[in-house]
């Protein structure tokens, strides 16, 4: 039967626990949850039907053929440290492009970054890619990403808390002069709603209470960019979910039962260790960093 490596990233932490010995000190060389561990090392025996590794009481020891699988792996994290301080030292000058993947929701909160971004170094492309599907820091696919939610757990990404960011539901006055402002929760029954389409933004949590909780007659529009659905918003359609500082940016907008519902999301700035501390990167997630504080400050 071929050898089959569905995911490289199971060698990498594989790797951790041959090197460190336990599965616990793996996770916190990795800051990943020692669960992940331990699946991602079950995943990479049963792709190559081999066991790897003895367990025991104190820890885990290499098989004979766990040793052979982790000098090759030894070799490529050489190979992958020296292209690590290659790549540094190419671009220690801000200078080519800067790939910056995020959600299209994400644009009205990062538009002030990439304009401070561009005046302060304008011989830098700035390329911003809006994709719902998480792309791969580790295949080049991006240099920062900006994700909402849990923790990203990558072994070989740094991820590093931006700000704690409130949401809730708001609409335009012009829908509030027609259908009337609710006063309370049951008052929602009589209302309109925009929400997401099932299957593309599943992560954004005011869709996710919008289809448990309101029926699916009242929701007049679903709309598959969380950016669209906030376009939505503002023309008067429906009332819907919104970042709280995003909602500010646009005067004809008012909260809805601002005191009875809220959604907290955690946002984090992710980058791939080989790239983190490049000059490009580190100047970005400066300016990043600066502008979080204050958008939570802001809330």
């Amino acid at each position: 039967m071929a050898i089959k490596f569905d995911d490289w990233q199971d060698v990498k932490v594989a790797f951790e626990v041959a090197r460190l010995g336990t599965l616990t000190a793996a996770a916190e060389a990795l800051n990943v949850h020692h669960s992940t561990v331990l699946r991602r090392i079950n995943n990479l025996e049963k792709n190559l039907n081999a066991r790897l590794f003895h367990r025991h009481a104190r820890g885990y020891k290499v098989t004979e053929i766990g040793t052979k699988l982790f000098a090759t792996a030894q070799t490529i994290h050489g190979s992958l440290e020296q292209l690590h301080n290659d790549i540094a030292a190419a671009d220690s000058t801000l200078r080519g492009s800067l790939l910056l993947t995020t959600v299209s929701g994400f644009m009205d909160l990062l538009g002030d970054v990439c304009e401070q971004f561009q005046a302060l170094h304008p011989q830098v492309q700035l390329e911003v890619i809006l994709e719902q599907k998480r792309l791969r820091l580790d295949h080049g696919q991006a240099h920062i990403a900006v994700r909402a939610g849990p923790k990203p757990d990558e072994g070989d990404y740094i991820a590093q808390h931006l700000a704690l960011l409130s949401s809730g539901l708001y609409a335009n006055k012009r829908y509030i002069n027609k259908y009337g402002m609710p006063k309370s929760l049951s008052d929602l029954q009589q209302h309109n709603f925009v929400s997401g389409v099932a299957g593309f933004n599943a992560r954004v949590p005011y869709f996710a209470w919008a289809d448990e909780h309101i029926p699916a007659s009242q929701i007049k529009l679903r709309v598959s960019e969380t950016a669209e659905a906030t376009r939505a918003i503002i023309k008067g359609l429906g009332i819907g979910g919104l970042q709280h500082n995003v909602a500010g940016q646009y005067p004809d907008l008012v909260p809805i039962l601002h005191s009875e519902l809220s959604w907290p999301t955690d946002v984090w700035l992710v980058t791939h260790h080989l790239v983190h501390r490049t000059a490009k990167v580190q100047a970005f997630a400066g300016l990043l960093k600066t502008h979080f504080s204050k958008l939570a400050a802001n809330q």
